[in-house]
This record gives C-alpha cells, structure tokens and sequence, in this order.
C-alpha cells in the first residue's frame, strides 16, 4: 500500500520540473534591482495582460516598479530550446523594441534588447532610461 502513494507522491514531485523544461519560455521572471517582472509563454497566445484585457491573451507582458508604460509581447519572431526573439511595444503602440531572450540554466534568463526604443522608469520624478540587459530569474507561479 505504501509502494503506490510514494510512486504517485515522486510522480507529483517530478512533473512540474519536466513541463518547465519542455517550455523554458513560459512563466514569470523577475528582476530584483530594477523590479522588473516578465510574465509570458511563447509556446500559445495565454497571457491576460492587466488593464488590456480587450486585445485578449497574448504571449506576455512586463511591468516594472516606476516602469513607463507596461510592455506586451506583439510579435513573436523566433523561439528555439534556449534562445527566444521577441518584438515588445508599449501599451500605447508608440514604442517598439526586439528583445533577445537567452537561457542560462534551468531559472535564469537574460533580456537583451537588440533594437528599437529604450524603456524608461520614474526616478525622483524624471524618467530614466534602463539598462538593455539585465538577468531575470524564475519564480513559483
């Protein structure tokens, strides 16, 4: 009798860590120092993006602390086991930007934007541009 409940219990264990790694490029990534969090999955269109619920689900968003405008996934360019293209735009359309996407392990991701414009944050009440690169890691949904 104990046999079945700890195959079923290691079952349990195990098949959340095999989905992550059958699509690295879904979840949520977060950036301490500049309190950027991305929410995406670039494997279907899943993503309900906060205050936009009426262009539907999309393949991702990112949303920062005194980040300008929230950023959504409107193109996906190309996506492989551990690199991914993105093309981002602001919620207003007005700007755009491609982002590359590079997986370092099994939690960490880098964002790296290729082109377009630079996404900016309030800081003592003037906005900054932020870093074009930076690493993200993954959290528990």
């Amino acid at each position: 009798m104990k046999r079945p409940f700890l195959s079923l219990f290691i079952t349990l264990l195990t098949v959340p860590a095999l989905l992550f790694a059958g699509e690295p490029f879904r979840g949520t990534f977060v950036e301490q120092e500049l309190g950027m969090k991305m929410v995406i999955d670039l494997y279907k269109e899943s993503v309900e993006v906060p205050e936009m619920e009426m262009f539907g689900p999309l393949n991702g968003y990112i949303l920062g602390r005194g980040l300008y405008r929230t950023w959504y996934v409107s193109k996906l360019i190309e996506c492989t086991d551990e690199k991914a293209v993105i093309h981002l735009s602001n919620d207003l359309g007005s700007e755009t930007q491609t982002v590359e996407l590079t997986l370092q392990g099994d939690s960490l991701m880098q964002f790296q934007q290729v082109d377009g414009s630079v996404m900016k944050k309030a800081v003592n009440r003037k906005l900054v541009k932020i870093p074009t690169k930076w690493l993200m890691k993954r959290i528990a949904d």
